[in-house]
């Protein structure tokens, strides 16, 4: 799975607080994701893992 791109806003950016609307509209994005089992994701990673050591 790709993380998308579309917004090149920086999150971490400090002194720049965000409004209690774009916070929500974040969380509200990120709950309707896919998600992986604990199994997937132990999968997904061994292989990523895999690809990194050769």
């Amino acid at each position: 799975m790709k993380t998308s791109n579309k917004k090149s806003k920086n999150l971490a950016t400090p002194g720049k607080p965000m409004s209690q609307d774009e916070f929500a509209s974040l969380i509200k994005e990120a709950e309707e994701g896919a998600f992986n089992t604990l199994k997937e994701s132990k999968r997904i990673f061994k292989e990523w893992r895999s690809k990194l050591e050769k």
